[in-house]
């Protein structure tokens, strides 16, 4: 090994600028990623891949040059990532990997922030209790949970907790960038500190417990993070397990994956059940690639097929179009799943700073994209759309 002198050695302890923290990690391109990329902020606890062999994949002779793929407006879909601050991408097409690539300085073992990803997770963990004939998706939460009886969340059904459609409100909380819509999400999930003279929910309980009535459920489309933590605690309420050890038994250790996933947990280590997941890109390529061929991978049937087909089917268009959502144009929301109802039966796993699993089956691809960008939500449907098109013309 090669000695290092004195003008080589970096500066140690790092400077007080360069450390992120809970107070700075949203705050520029570099913290985001730095956040992004590491767990380190928050505790966690393991989603085990099993003591399987990992599934190999399957890679095409020829890598897809992104360069010379265009989206809409004659952006190429390469420089599209280089914008967006893509830590990963990775694209798939009739079950091999045509491309696979890391940015700034990211490593494909480091499992990456989800985000609300997590969301489409614990949909399929509550549709596979329901399958299990073990929760009625017709009874209200408040049912499960007697604690939210009276509450806002504890109003909406199980099904209507799924398809975000139990409007609630919260106390308003002035947050950065608007982290959380302005709700005490975030601080009462020990992601960002409490503000000065802050009387409100320090943990994900008293968050659901301090939800309002606001319009009838079932009668609108209204995306925000409770309506997921109520599902996270009606599932450990029936179950007697933490949602990481549902989704480790149920999908991660059946897939072959190579690393353990992880779940964030909040301060008296509550799992994070709408946006704590984080994983590796490979890994979520396998789990895109169970969700194409229909619940099928690795040998088994590890999601019912008809599960996966009622996600393909959607939601309410109407109740969609008319929220703030209604830039998604044609789209639907159904069971945590964000459905395209574009002519591939396209539907993604969505997460804050642009994390995405997108599956479209009728052209046999998966596409996955991490990041550490502060988007639009609208943004990338054109770039994923335009690889698309460009694979169903080779």
């Amino acid at each position: 090994m090669k000695s290092i002198t004195t003008n080589e050695m970096k500066v140690f302890p790092t400077n007080s600028d360069d450390i992120v923290t809970k107070d700075n990690w949203f705050t520029s391109k570099k913290n985001l990623r730095g956040y992004c990329q590491s767990g380190e902020l928050s505790p966690s606890r393991i989603i085990w891949r099993g003591n399987h062999r990992p599934t190999p994949l399957s890679y095409a002779k020829d890598s897809l040059d992104l360069a010379k793929i265009n989206v809409t407006n004659a952006e190429s879909v390469l420089a599209y990532l280089e914008r967006t601050n893509t830590d990963a991408f990775l694209v798939m097409h009739n079950g091999k990997v045509l491309y696979e690539n890391y940015f700034y300085g990211y490593k494909s073992y480091l499992p990456h922030a989800l985000n609300s990803v997590t969301k489409s997770f614990v949909g399929l963990i509550v549709s596979l209790l329901a399958n299990e004939g073990l929760l009625d998706l017709n009874k209200k939460a408040s049912f499960f949970i007697p604690e939210l009886e009276g509450t806002g969340l504890g109003e909406g059904t199980v099904q209507q907790l799924l398809d975000m459609q139990v409007p609630v409100k919260y106390m308003e909380v002035d947050t950065p960038m608007g982290i959380g819509r302005g709700t005490p999400i975030f601080i009462a999930s020990g992601s960002i500190p409490k503000p000065d003279n802050y009387n409100g929910p320090e943990n994900l309980y008293e968050f659901m417990i301090s939800s309002k009535k606001d319009k009838l459920p079932g009668t609108v489309f209204k995306y925000e993070n409770g309506q997921s933590e109520t599902l996270g605690w009606i599932v450990k309420r029936l179950t007697g397990k933490n949602l990481a050890e549902l989704i480790q038994e149920f999908i991660w250790s059946k897939l072959g994956v190579e690393e353990n996933a992880l779940m964030h947990l909040d301060k008296i280590g509550t799992d994070i059940a709408s946006g704590g997941m984080r994983a590796t890109l490979r890994d979520l390529a396998r789990f895109g690639e169970m969700m194409r061929n229909n619940g099928y991978y690795n040998g088994q049937q590890i999601i019912p097929e008809h599960l996966i087909r009622g996600i393909q089917k959607g939601g309410n268009q109407k109740y969609f179009a008319e929220s703030t959502h209604h830039y998604l144009t044609g789209f639907s929301y159904h069971n945590k799943w964000w459905v395209s109802h574009d002519p591939y039966g396209g539907y993604s796993a969505r997460g804050k700073f642009d994390q995405r699993i997108h599956i479209a089956p009728k052209a046999d691809t998966v596409i996955v994209k991490l990041s550490s960008y502060h988007s639009p939500d609208s943004e990338g449907i054109d770039a994923f759309q335009a690889i698309i098109e460009y694979l169903i013309k080779q």
